[in-house]
């Protein structure tokens, strides 16, 4: 596996979580992003889709600040961040660590509870996160490998656990969490 690219794809996702720029990942800006994309899809936190999504994030957050050594309240560094994120792929927990949170984000998205995620609902999640339209549609065509205009849930969230582990340079995951155009 090619650590240097997963090490570059971790420090990538680092910057987008730290919402607030202040270089220190913590609870509130891992919150904060799970709550624009509610606002950016007109969902309520309160919802039991937003509550879902909510939960994730702090699933998420709860585990990373665990593996990383830090209090709930504590603050990570980007490379605190990293290190944590290669210890959980090399011991095998970072599935574990992301899936939570990915898969209420999906389920979000699929606001139809058909089991796949349209064009238009997939570009608008992305829209919600910061993605423009062009690299939304890309990522979304790449996920769409039977060109059907439907992407299954599952196969989106392989593709972000994919992104955390595994070194594949061209795979849709890059796409989706906007390392590629």
């Amino acid at each position: 596996m090619n650590d240097a690219t997963l090490r570059t794809r971790y420090a990538h996702r680092f910057s987008t979580q730290d919402t607030d720029g202040d270089g220190l990942l913590e609870l509130r800006d891992v919150t904060g992003r799970a709550e624009k994309l509610l606002a950016g899809l007109g969902e309520s936190p309160d919802s039991p889709r937003g509550t879902a999504v909510l939960r994730g994030a702090r699933a998420y957050w709860d585990r990373l600040a665990e593996m990383a050594g830090v209090d709930e309240h504590g603050k990570i560094t980007e490379q605190e961040f990293v290190d944590t994120l290669v210890r959980a792929r090399e011991t095998g927990v970072l599935d574990e660590l992301v899936r939570p949170s990915v898969e209420a984000h999906v389920a979000l998205v699929d606001s139809d509870g058909d089991g796949a995620v349209s064009l238009e609902e997939f570009k608008r999640s992305q829209a919600a996160v910061g993605m423009s339209d062009e690299s939304a549609t890309t990522a979304f065509h790449a996920l769409d490998r039977d060109g059907d205009e439907h992407v299954p849930v599952d196969e989106w969230q392989k593709a972000v656990v994919d992104f955390y582990t595994v070194a594949e340079v061209d795979g849709p995951g890059s796409l989706i969490m906007g390392m590629r155009a």
